[in-house]
């Protein structure tokens, strides 16, 4: 908290105020001799803070009982207790603890764990005695904890070293155990109602996009051997590729929209961005089939092996006895959070889902992403709905009535207690 100084107690206006008491006791108005200057103000105090600006995953949790909320207040490296029973929070507490904390989790009477974001721990609070009790060494860039199974153990992502810790909270000194994910960047967890099963967003999973080579020149780059070439490859100049090798690809048809200008110099060359469609064929913003130079016969051409993906696994879900991982695909590219409705067991996610295939800016115009919610039910598979379906992203201008019932960058979803809304 920033503190204004007190002019008073610094001596600011001393000599002012002892002007102004002295020409008060001579009556002021029979004096000659001009007052002091006043003093130069005082320089502006310069306070050093770092802000890391690291978004928070679960910064609000209430006890079971409902009547105390705790804060993570991240800019201030603390975890705040508040009081809820006279309907208005009240401060009870105020306990540092690690660098940046962006998850808090209740876990049983007093004790409330904490996931500190650049410290690369936990802690463990006792808010009775308002304080640290026990700090826990995590990978790098932990971002949540729950705690699953039978008896319960507390689950910490760790989004940089794409992993999962497990650690015994009645055993706080035993070394954790270690699930490797094979995705980019886990995140926000969530719990099934039986608290066996233990839900993972995946932050950046990707949105089944890749990009084909043909931007690069080739002159002065030395080649990988006889049998490799350049890498990566200029597929999309390749003459046998659905263009021709015309570079850049058309985009409307065999021509271009907005069409080239006369007059101006040949463009350069580019690489194009593919996204594998439901079917599993790889195509380009006008639905092109690239498939066979991506994963087909003709992989090589692009520097790829025949069968090669891109999962794109968004949603992960971790058998809390045994640690077994299964993945959700195809939902969105940004999962940001999740929740769990407790009346049926569905997982929900929101995110964002970038159009990243699409070219030229004028038809863009704004309209580069989607902003999504997956329904996941516990066996089946998902549903995947536009949060703004009052778009229909025809045109990139909307009366402000309309943008104003829009929502953008999705952070967090809450689920009633009897399933009926989120």
């Amino acid at each position: 908290m920033l503190r204004v100084p007190d002019p008073f107690a610094r001596g600011l206006l001393g000599p002012a105020l002892l002007l102004f008491l002295c020409l008060g006791a001579c009556g002021g108005g029979g004096s000659s001799v001009a007052p002091p200057p006043p003093d130069p103000p005082p320089a502006p105090q310069v306070l050093s803070f770092v802000n890391w600006e690291v978004p928070p995953v679960h910064a609000l949790e209430r006890d079971p009982s409902g009547t105390r909320l705790f804060l993570a207040h991240e800019p201030d490296h603390r975890l705040e207790v508040y009081d809820l029973t006279t309907g208005l929070p009240f401060p009870l507490a105020s306990i540092p603890v690690g660098l940046c904390p962006v998850s808090v989790r209740h876990r049983a009477g007093d004790e409330v764990w904490v996931v500190n974001h650049v410290s690369d721990t936990v802690s463990v609070v006792d808010v009775a005695l308002g304080c640290v009790v026990a700090t826990l060494p995590t990978l790098d860039e932990p971002c949540d904890v729950v705690f699953a199974g039978t008896p319960p153990r507390a689950f910490v992502s760790c989004s940089q070293a794409n992993a999962v810790q497990v650690f015994d909270p009645a055993d706080l000194g035993a070394p954790p155990l270690t699930v490797a994910l094979d995705a980019e960047d886990p995140r926000a967890l969530a719990v099934s109602p039986d608290g066996q099963t233990v839900h993972v967003a995946v932050f950046e999973s990707g949105n089944a996009t890749t990009i084909l080579g043909g931007g690069i020149d080739e002159v002065g780059l030395t080649p990988l051997g006889p049998a490799l070439g350049f890498f990566p490859p200029n597929v999309v100049n390749d003459p046998a590729t659905p263009y021709g090798g015309v570079n850049p690809p058309p985009n409307a048809g065999l021509g271009f929209d907005p069409p080239l200008a006369p007059g101006l110099p040949p463009p350069p060359p580019v690489g194009l961005i593919v996204r594998k469609d439901a079917a599993g064929a790889w195509r380009d913003d006008q639905g092109v089939d690239w498939t066979a130079f991506v994963s087909g016969p003709e992989a090589a051409r692009s520097g790829r092996p025949v069968g090669w993906d891109l999962p794109d696994r968004d949603l992960l879900h971790i058998d809390a006895g045994t640690l077994a991982v299964s993945d959700r695909r195809g939902l969105m590219n940004l999962c940001m959070a999740l929740a769990v409705n407790p009346a049926s067991g569905e997982v929900l996610v929101v995110g964002t889902d970038a159009r990243n295939e699409q070219r030229f800016e004028p038809r863009v115009s704004g309209r580069f992403l989607r902003v999504l919610l997956a329904r996941a039910p516990a066996a089946g598979p998902a549903a995947v709905l536009d949060l703004n379906p009052h778009l229909d992203y025809q045109t990139a201008r909307v009366p402000r009535e309309t943008r104003n019932l829009s929502l953008g960058d999705p952070r967090a979803i809450a689920v009633e207690a009897d399933g009926s809304h989120a």
